[in-house]
């Protein structure tokens, strides 16, 4: 089964703001959460940005599903292995924050679970496949998030 991470992310953003709605008990009023959720999501965005337009600089493939032609090891690929990923969830956990509500969290749990189960692991597979010891060792100096 596979989802598209961005899709992954509207569903996820999409759960959290139904859960607030459904369930408003667990409102919580404070406006640290909304500054850390203000600055979280453009963080989130700038972070995929970057991560994106570091891989089409080096002319390889953004979809997870396509076999990739080179290593990224630079940019925001020199200390996250993820960064578009952890982009998209650092939006997720901002909106979270943003709708105020305790529940809200599942949908950044959920997205998190899902990358982190089904995403990752196959690109990581693909990218041994592809790369092999240059992979490996790449994956041993860089944290698959932070």
């Amino acid at each position: 089964m596979f989802i598209s991470p961005p899709l992954l992310l509207g569903i996820a953003i999409a759960l959290s703001y139904l859960v607030s709605l459904l369930v408003p008990d667990l409102h919580y009023n404070d406006v640290s959460f909304t500054v850390l959720g203000i600055i979280l999501v453009p963080a989130g965005v700038a972070l995929f940005v970057w991560g994106a337009n570091t891989l089409n600089r080096h002319k390889t493939t953004l979809h997870p599903r396509r076999k990739p032609i080179k290593l990224v090891a630079t940019g925001p690929y020199g200390w996250s292995r993820n960064p578009i990923y952890l982009g998209f969830f650092l939006i997720a956990v901002g909106t979270a924050l943003l709708f105020a509500n305790v529940l809200a969290f599942v949908g950044p749990l959920i997205f998190f679970a899902f990358i982190n189960t089904f995403i990752i692991p196959f690109e990581e597979s693909m990218l041994t496949k592809s790369f092999g010891k240059t992979y490996a060792s790449y994956k041993k100096k860089t944290r698959r998030w932070v």
